[in-house]
Formats: structure tokens, sequence, C-alpha cells
């Protein structure tokens, strides 16, 4: 609030000083408008320091625009004191005013922060370039040096100033509306209220004003017109952020952001088209330039779109590796045993039988109190290494079940060969001979429970893995190190007859 009464306070001084002394007129607005835009320029450094850390650089575009109008209003000022030329419209200060809206034009066109790349970097900047020198061939193919040669000279400059203001105002105003941050949301309110301001005010003081009989600064209180802009930015740059309630659509603000880069080509598009007549070869450039930049920073976008999207799914498939992989043995875990099983029962056309082996490491409660839980951890590893390096067939599927139980899934498996794999894995196992005090054999045993399941509307997955469950409890009953079978006769010396599995 008081940053808005200084504001007035400036604008009525400037006013009042122009009616109470005109005869210095031109001297006072002078002094006013180079007050104003110093005001500004050091409260727009003073948003820089608070934009947060790190400092938001495109302060400083919005900076170098006004030491652009400034220089500007310097090259007016000799016009009228040094080389005593009072004409509306001199080429060199007319450029200069033209030319101050390109760095904050380069800011306005810009991606978010976010999605800022170096290369859209280079393309803006070989755009502003060659947009400043349609700039300088455009103002002098209307005036000279010195100025207008006629009243419609200086006003075909208004009209382009005009053309140019309006544009700018009305892209800092969408990027202003479509602003999802913080920071962008400060900086484009600043702007967004120097460039609307700016605009409307240059239009009246320009056509109602400096064309109208006044040509001459300080021969109207209109003059104080011309402050309204940068107080407008002073005001927006040293009030704080204020809290936001209402925000556009997520897909508009999307819409607006990708699309604010074309602001720039379009420029360079525009002024291009209106420098053909005189200077056909340079329009023609600007007109492809404009064109390319659009469609190699379109080009360049999708790139690393693809890159992203490439980079997101990798991440997701390792994510999910990570969910479905149990940590300790590498094995898949319980869950990715739950999914494989389901699908394996739900695969359309299945007819073939399901075979499911449940298997438990014998005493291991007994390893892990006299090893240790680090050895056991590693006797796990081990195990899991062993089914997948001579255990299990390729199309089987092992998964640690939690704890010291394991699952192998043996889909289109017949009795007489689940029953086989499950006794491989048993041999194999006690063949490893790790030692184990605590068990009866003295040696690291396993016991293994099959069960088989045709799959149907009748039953589930779940049933199949309780039926294993129910073997493998069977089995460790009869002594452990032995595989229980729902049918078919005992394996050896260390199998159990288990009731077989009707579906």
């Amino acid at each position: 609030m008081k940053a808005l009464f200084v504001a007035m306070a400036v604008v009525a001084a400037h006013a009042i000083a122009l009616m109470t002394m005109p005869s210095i007129g031109m001297t006072i607005s002078y002094a006013f408008f180079f007050s104003v835009a110093g005001l500004a320029v050091g409260s727009t450094v003073v948003a820089w320091r608070r934009s947060g850390v790190p400092r938001d650089r495109r302060w400083w575009l919005l900076i170098a625009s006004l030491a652009l109008w400034m220089t500007g209003m310097a090259l007016s000022a000799r016009q009228n004191y040094v080389l005593d030329n009072s004409n509306p419209a001199p080429g060199d200060s007319m450029f200069f005013y033209i030319l101050y809206v390109l760095p904050v034009l380069v800011a306005v066109s810009s991606a978010p922060v976010a999605a800022r790349k170096r290369w859209a970097v280079a393309i803006d900047l070989v755009l502003a370039t060659l947009l400043g020198v349609l700039f300088y061939v455009r103002t002098f193919s209307i005036v000279s040096a010195q100025g207008a040669m006629h009243t419609q000279q200086a006003i075909d400059v208004a009209y382009m100033l005009d053309f140019e203001n309006a544009c700018l105002a009305m892209a800092s105003f969408m990027r202003y509306l479509a602003t999802d941050r913080n920071e962008d949301h400060f900086f484009f309110r600043g702007v967004t209220a120097f460039f609307v301001t700016y605009a409307v005010c240059g239009y009246l003081y320009n056509h109602h004003v400096a064309l109208a009989g006044h040509p001459e600064f300080g021969s109207s209180p209109f003059d104080a017109l011309l402050d309204l802009p940068f107080l407008a930015l002073f005001v927006a740059a040293v009030t704080p952020h204020a809290q936001r309630y209402w925000h556009m659509p997520v897909y508009l603000i999307r819409f607006v952001q990708g699309a604010s880069p074309t602001f720039l080509a379009m420029s360079v598009l525009g002024f291009g088209l209106m420098v053909i007549p005189g200077y056909p070869t340079l329009g023609i450039i600007g007109a492809i330039a404009a064109v390319v930049g659009i469609g190699l920073r379109g080009t360049l976008a999708q790139v690393d779109l693809v890159e992203e999207e490439f980079r997101l799914s990798r991440s997701r498939d390792e994510l999910q590796g990570l969910v479905f992989v149990d940590s300790l043995t590498g094995l898949a875990n319980r869950r990715a045993l739950d999914e494989r099983l389901l699908r394996e029962w739900h695969r359309p056309g299945q007819s073939d039988p399901i075979a499911l082996l449940m298997i438990d490491v014998d005493y291991f409660k007994e390893y892990n109190d006299r090893f240790g839980h680090l050895a056991g951890d590693e006797c796990l590893r081990a195990l899991a290494t062993a089914f997948i390096a001579h255990g299990t067939r390729p199309g089987d599927f092992v998964a640690r079940f939690g704890g010291e139980e394991f699952a192998v899934i043996a889909p289109g498996t017949r009795l007489p060969d689940a029953i086989a794999l499950a006794e491989s894995m048993r041999a194999h196992v006690e063949a490893l001979g790790i030692a184990h005090p605590s068990s009866p054999s003295r040696r690291l045993t396993i016991s293994i429970g099959v069960a088989l399941a045709h799959a149907s509307s009748d039953g589930g997955p779940l049933d199949l893995l309780n039926a294993a469950d129910r073997a493998l409890y069977r089995a460790k009953q009869s002594g452990r190190n032995r595989v229980g079978a729902p049918e078919g006769p005992r394996l050896g010396a260390t199998s159990d007859r288990i009731s077989p599995l009707r579906r």
C-alpha cells in the first residue's frame, strides 16, 4: 500500500510541476522520466534478490529492457538539447524505443524454468538477434536519423510502437495467467503490470498528445502518463507475493507454456514480412528463420520428450523390478508369485495342469541360532542359486515365499514330472553338503510339498497354494528331507503319500 501511495504522489508531483512551471516543462519531464525509470530498475533488482535460490535471472532481461528504454530517452534528450531537433520521431531514439522490448520478449517466449534447455536458449538468441536487425531496418525505412519527414511517417512509427506494445502486453498477460510456480507468477506479474500499462499509456500519449499539437515534452501535464508504466512495475516488484485464489485449468496452463516459444518466432515472421517490400532478401531470410526456428524447437522438444519417456519407462521398469524382487536372494518375491500364479490360472485356453512346489528349509531356526542370521542369509542365497542353476527347468518360476520358504510354479507339468522335479531339487540340496549340526542328517536339507490342479471356475490359485502347503506340512510331519506328493508311490525312503488334490 505504501508503494501505491508513493506512485500516486510521483504522478501528482509531475503533473503539478508541469502546470506550475511550464517554462522548464521539458526539463521537468525528462527528470521525472529518468527518475521513474531508475526507480523501476531499482525495484526490479529488489525483486530479483527476493526471487529465491537460485535467483530468477529473467529479472535481468527486464532490467536490460528498461536500460534500452532509458537509452532511447537519453538520445531523445540529445536531439532536443544538443542537436536542437524538435522532431517528434528521431530515428535513433525511435529505434531504441522499439528495441527495448527485445530482452523481455525473450523472457516471455522462454519455456518454464524446469523445461528450459540450452539448445532452446541458443535458438532464441539467434531469433532475437535477427529480430533486432529487422527492428533497425524497419525503423529506418520509415524515418531518418533526424526524424519523420512528415506527419504520416510519425503516425506509422506510432502505430508500429502500438502494435509492438499491444502484442507484448497480451503475451505477458497470457503468461501471467498461465503460471503454476510462485517464481513465474511473481515475474510475469511485474512484466504484465509494466507492458499493459505501457501499451495503454503509450497509445494515449502518442496519438492524443505527441501527435495532437503537443510535439515536445513539457507542453502538457499529460506527460505524467508515461510515468505510470514504470510506477506500475515498481508497485508490482516491491509488493510481496499475494496468495492466489484462482488458477487456470492445468491443460490451459500447459498449452500457453508450450505455445510461448512461438511469440518470438512470430515477431520475427511479422517484421520479416514488413520489410519485404524494401528489403526482400532480408525479409525472406527472417520469414524462413522464423519457420525453421519453430520447426527446430518442436523437433528438439519432441526428441527430449521421447528421451524423457524412455527414461521414465526404464525407471518404472527398475522400480517394478524392485517391487517384485526379493532383495535378499534376488528371486521373485511373494507378490510376484501371486501375480504369476494368477496369470497362469487365467491364461486363455489353459488346459494343462499347473504344478506348485512349496519348499521349506529343515531346522532353519536351529541353523540361525547356531551360526547367526548373517550365515542364515548366506545360506538362503546359496539355496536360491542352486534352485536356479541346477534344480528348475527353463519354464519354471522360482520365488521366495517368505522366511525360509520357497515356491516353484511349474506350468504344463504332469504329476510324475512334478514329483521328479521336487525330488531332484531335494537331492541336489542334500548333495551340497552344507553343514548343519542341529539336523539329524548333519547337513542342510529341504522338505517339499507338491500340489497339482487344472484351472477351472470351481477353484482358484489360493486353493492350489493351500494344497501345496498341506502337502509340505505332511512331509515335515513325516520326518523332513522328503517330498510330499498328492498321489503315487513313496519316493524311496524319504517320500510320503498324501491325499490327492482333485478339481
